[in-house]
């Protein structure tokens, strides 16, 4: 995505908004073939993305949506480092204590 040319994009939509979702349909397939051992998860994770931005009813209210979304797989990834922390901290603990008998 270091190549990703905005204007680019955002010109193409605005001239022609079928070519735009057929050639980013095709950029996306080429991003996802990249990672065949996601591809299942990564399929599934557009189709909700793109399902959301349907369902908002307008960009603003994709937006919103979809930011939504993001927040609520932020604070998963929270608690589930949270979680790995606190049970490598026991290992640590179970570790150090073995050392010292």
């Amino acid at each position: 995505m270091g190549n990703f040319d905005f204007d680019y994009w955002k010109s193409l939509a605005e001239r022609d908004p079928a070519e735009f979702f057929r050639v980013r349909d095709e950029a996306l397939r080429q991003c996802i073939a990249l990672y065949p051992d996601q591809q299942t998860l990564l399929v599934a994770f557009q189709a909700r993305i793109d399902a959301t931005r349907v369902l908002a009813g307008s960009p603003l209210q994709a937006s919103r949506a979809l930011f939504a979304l993001m927040e609520d797989q932020l604070l998963l990834l929270n608690l589930k480092l949270g979680e790995l922390q606190r049970e490598t901290d026991s290992l640590r603990i179970l570790l150090g204590s073995s050392h010292t008998v």
